[in-house]
């Protein structure tokens, strides 16, 4: 009888060692998507009254802990589980059921409002065409994207990628052009204001932007989950994690810096703030830019949507084929394409439900998801390294107890400043992740067998 798993009866079908350090970056940046921070602009400029720079500082500074620990993990357990491998074997399969369960909530719902935002980008652009009709073609365009293989996927990354950095170069310039041009100054002033710095509430005003930025970082952590895709995952994927999370983050600086810099009072005249990227882009470059900033952003979020699905599809593959869910199906590898396609398909059934939810449900859900995540992979490089494997010199103090401990305390802090909403559905999607997780062991007395090595 032949193996459904695989394409012989006498091995199971794996997922092919295809990416390399250059797909890797690139499969983060177009998870991130390079224009990301433009989601927020309008919300966090007025929230910080201009100080968007400091903001994305802050952010990206705290973000690296979390990245350092991502680094420090994958070289510990290269497997396709990420934050869930990492619970596992650090503490127990249950510990790490929950972790897996909390960062699959941000990648399942990371789709779903990429649907949705650029559904609602389209029908501005092109009114006569329903809402829905979107939803389903981007739903079925990354579904099919996906199960494809993960090399398809590196290869709209790439173009993706490239069309989103060609916007950001001519952007760049334009608004460069615009600052000259209207004898405007760079200058300090555009990253730090004393006295709007004091009106907008100081630190505590910078780190309630700092809490609404954080969703502009989600996506270089799934680098972790393509452990077993990845050639010599030991040195390219914590590679692969820096160079996404310092280069994304210094990139946002760099233009809320100009941005600021060239629109000095934005914060306080923008109508729409939900929408502010696009008067931003017309007042600095032109109306032109701003349509070729939809565009590029709705293609982003496509992409991003593609590799949401797929480091999902990889954490669920990882739970189901150690047995925390149905095995035959959430532990199945297509034997052609090597892709867990079942869960694929899965995925691409809930991004359908974008046509019920709301942009604000989803951000909450995916927020609560990804910070609680971040938490558990800090705190399972102590618990790996400082605890269980006992390093404990002076170095390995700063590297294995420190440093993740900054991370989680930075993630745990941007969790409880959440919106009360936020950590109500967080809270709903825990609870039946334990109620599942407490009839498939029959109330925790069943042991759970490991296989990562497998």
């Amino acid at each position: 009888m032949s193996n459904q798993n695989g394409s012989n009866s006498s091995a199971p079908a794996e997922l092919s060692r295809v990416l390399t350090l250059r797909s890797l970056v690139f499969y983060g940046i177009a998870f991130i998507i390079p224009l990301a921070f433009f989601t927020t602009y309008g919300i966090v400029t007025n929230t910080t009254h201009g100080h968007v720079s400091m903001t994305y500082v802050v952010a990206t500074i705290c973000m690296v802990f979390t990245a350092y620990s991502y680094c420090r993990m994958s070289k510990a357990f290269p497997s396709s589980g990420s934050v869930y491998a990492y619970a596992t074997e650090t503490f127990n399969p249950y510990i790490g059921f929950i972790a897996g369960w909390t960062i699959v909530l941000g990648y399942m719902f990371l789709p779903m409002l990429n649907y949705l935002a650029s559904a609602i980008f389209m029908q501005a652009a092109l009114p006569s065409i329903p809402l829905w009709v979107w939803v389903v073609l981007f739903t079925v365009i990354v579904t099919g994207a996906n199960l494809l293989g993960i090399k398809v996927a590196d290869i709209f990354n790439n173009v993706v990628v490239i069309i989103q950095l060609i916007f950001l170069v001519i952007l760049l310039i334009m608004t460069i052009r615009y600052i000259t041009g209207h004898d405007l100054a760079i200058n300090m002033s555009a990253f730090y204001n004393s006295e709007e710095f004091a009106n907008m509430g100081g630190v505590k005003g910078i780190a309630s932007g700092a809490a609404i930025v954080c969703l502009a970082y989600l996506g270089f952590d799934g680098i972790a989950a393509l452990g077993e895709e990845a050639i010599e995952p030991k040195k390219n994927i914590p590679k692969a994690l820096m160079i996404c999370c310092i280069g994304v983050g210094a990139m946002y600086v760099i233009f809320t810096y100009l941005l600021q810099a060239a629109w000095p009072t934005a914060w306080n005249e923008i109508e729409n703030l939900d929408g502010g990227a696009v008067e931003v882009i017309a007042h600095v470059a032109s109306t032109g830019m701003s349509y070729f900033f939809i565009a590029a952003y709705v293609v982003g979020c496509i992409a991003a949507s593609i590799n949401a699905v797929a480091s999902a599809s990889r954490v669920l593959y990882g739970m189901g084929r150690d047995g925390l869910l149905p095995k035959k199906c959430f532990g199945y590898i297509n034997p052609k394409f090597h892709v867990p396609s079942y869960n694929i398909l899965i995925m691409g059934a809930f991004g359908l439900t974008a046509l019920f939810f709301s942009l604000t449900i989803a951000s909450c859900l995916i927020n609560f998801g990804a910070l609680l995540g971040f938490t558990f992979v800090n705190v399972s490089v102590i618990g790996h390294y400082y605890v269980k494997n006992k390093n404990r010199t002076a170095g390995d103090f700063f590297r294995h107890l420190l440093i993740p401990l900054v991370g989680a305390a930075y993630t745990m802090y941007m969790l409880i400043n959440l919106s009360g909403t936020s950590i109500i559905y967080g809270i709903i999607w825990l609870v039946i992740g334990i109620i599942w997780l407490a009839i498939v062991t029959k109330g925790f007395k069943k042991s759970v067998t490991m296989s990562l090595d497998e």
